[in-house]
């Protein structure tokens, strides 16, 4: 099979998932309400209210009413499909503001956290595989092996307390949490404070998630890498006089970088998504708050669509590392 009938083969199969996924997530928001049988207006709206404002919130958020049959909710899950199709994801329940505001609000933020956070953990943790790979059975194997699996072990949220405590309270070096200062100490600083600002916030988020996360690309890097070492055509290269680094660098380390490919694509793909606990503990205006607070709200319109753009970024992300591997991999062959 040619690269290009693989493609039309991958972006087939995408698009099934993509529809099999937006029918999954308008039934497992709105499965409370149907197994309850409750009036979808009465979680969001007092009892006190004026019927006519509770019956023009009804037909701003499309909600049908209690005991409707099976068309009204039929025709609500046409308007669901147009409104993800396009991007229009509505109004908030709580916020009352348009969903896509809060998203293109919040996600710079994210982006900026967990793809920094991503690529340094991604670098320390290749790093330190080919340290231990390369020095397999030795103490400093066995010590990155040992401090990788105890980051990794760590809960997050717990690991960013921890460097709060310290770095924040007993030793006020960073702050205890936000994005940034006070919007009127903001307006008030410079570019370039402002940027620090930024830096300064950002600074134990980023080691929080860094250091829980490089453990797995070491322990992935540093396990493959000893696997290609001891292949045939290594101990060829070193049987004619190479030199160690370069059997290292240029053979083995090509070679045992592949199956990071899938890990590493499938970690960009969350990005989007943010750090849900991390962003919780530092109070980082991202979109992992924004998915927590909207499912402790029962606020399906923001939910649903965080859910959405997950999956979007999840399904591109797996079809980009199934083609890159093969570019790559000469080896890799498209049945």
């Amino acid at each position: 099979m040619s690269l290009r009938s693989y493609l039309l083969k991958r972006v087939t199969i995408a698009v099934f998932l993509f529809l099999a996924v937006l029918v999954f997530n308008f039934f497992i928001f709105r499965l409370p309400i149907f197994m309850l049988g409750r009036d979808p207006m009465t979680l969001y709206t007092d009892p006190q209210m004026d019927a006519e404002v509770i019956e023009r919130l009804r037909v701003i958020y499309g909600i049908p009413e209690r005991g409707a049959g099976f068309w009204p909710w039929f025709d609500h899950f046409i308007k669901y499909m147009q409104n993800m199709l396009t991007l229009n994801f509505g109004r908030s329940f709580t916020s009352f503001g348009p969903v896509t505001d809060e998203i293109t609000e919040r996600l710079p933020n994210t982006l900026l956290l967990m793809g920094t956070s991503t690529i340094l953990a991604i670098i320390v943790g290749v790093v330190a595989g080919i340290w231990a790979a390369s020095r397999h059975g030795g103490k400093l194997d066995t010590g990155l092996i040992t401090v990788g699996l105890s980051l990794y072990s760590f809960p997050v949220f717990w690991l960013g307390m921890m460097l709060l405590m310290v770095f924040a309270y007993i030793f006020p070096i960073f702050p205890l949490g936000h994005t940034k200062s006070s919007p009127d100490v903001w307006r008030n600083m410079t570019s370039l404070e402002q940027l620090w600002d930024l830096i300064w916030h950002l600074t134990l988020p980023v080691v929080t998630l860094t250091l829980a996360f490089f453990g797995g690309y070491m322990l992935l890097m540093r396990n493959t890498l000893v696997d290609v070492l001891n292949e045939d055509y290594i101990l060829t290269a070193k049987a004619k006089g190479l030199q160690e680094r370069t059997v290292l660098y240029k053979h083995a380390v090509r070679n045992a970088f592949l199956p990071l490919i899938t890990v590493i694509a499938i970690s960009f793909a969350y990005i989007v998504s943010g750090a849900i606990l991390t962003e919780t503990v530092f109070a980082w205006y991202g979109m992992g708050r924004l998915l927590f607070t909207s499912l402790i709200e029962n606020d399906w319109p923001v939910s649903q669509a965080l859910f959405w753009l997950i999956s979007i970024t999840v399904i591109i992300a797996n079809i980009l590392a199934d083609l890159l591997y093969g570019i790559l991999d000469p080896r890799i062959k498209y049945l």
